[in-house]
């Protein structure tokens, strides 16, 4: 007996450190209303991982260009979205949803480095807790090659054959800065999404990115749809 009831109250306790803090929130207008921003950070090495290049020159401007052009379409769809749930986008909401790609199309810079670095902290430490600072060294050029031909492999290899996507949503209440939710989505490839366009458009580097970019849309809107008396879904 005491098995079972521990163990249902574990589960319950799981379950509620799972719910999501939206299913409480209160939307004070009769109307759900939103107001909305999009931004997107400047962090693409290559043109050709945003667009196909078609005789563009590979520059910053270039790539800012591209970016924009993704951040823009992002935007418009999201509106679209919103238009058809019959959810107001007003900039004077009590709420507000800020929205930012982090990362498109490739694995950005600052998160190889941050991989590297934690995998040469690891094989370090080892060595200075047996007290062995040959050890320690050992350890950390071995992290370091091996940390190395990892992280910056594999994101060639990712950004090369993959559509990687990162948004972070952040919820606010007018008048207050501290968020009352903060999330981050992850889309490597939208194949699903990606079906729905014709067949030459697929493997254009653009409509790949923008299957990913929506299909992180749906992700954002299906975890908005738990707060109480939002809009239903109208992505599929």
């Amino acid at each position: 007996m005491r098995f079972r009831a521990g163990l249902l109250m574990g589960l319950a306790l799981a379950g509620l450190a799972c719910r999501s803090p939206l299913n409480d929130l209160q939307i004070r207008q009769e109307r759900p209303a939103l107001s909305l921003n999009v931004g997107i950070e400047d962090h693409s090495r290559k043109l050709a991982r945003l667009q196909q290049p078609l005789g563009q020159v590979d520059s910053p401007a270039s790539r800012r260009a591209a970016l924009e052009g993704h951040r823009q379409a992002f935007e418009t769809g999201l509106r679209a979205e919103a238009a058809a749930r019959g959810l107001q986008l007003d900039p004077a909401a009590d709420l507000h949803l800020d929205l930012t790609i982090t990362s498109l199309g490739e694995v950005r810079a600052k998160y190889i480095a941050w991989g590297i670095l934690s995998g040469v902290a690891w094989g370090a430490g080892v060595g200075l807790l047996a007290h062995d600072a040959r050890l320690a060294v050992g350890l950390g050029v071995y992290e370091l090659l091996e940390e190395s031909a990892f992280w910056i492999g594999g994101s060639m290899l990712m950004g090369r054959w993959s559509s990687p996507a990162v948004v972070e949503a952040r919820l606010t209440r007018k008048g207050s800065d501290k968020p009352l939710w903060e999330e981050t989505y992850y889309v490597l490839w939208a194949r699903k999404e990606l079906a729905a366009l014709p067949a030459d458009e697929q493997n254009r580097r653009e409509r790949q990115l923008q299957a990913s970019l929506r299909k992180a849309m749906g992700k954002l809107f299906k975890d908005l749809e738990t707060i109480p008396g939002f809009p239903p879904s109208g992505l599929k």
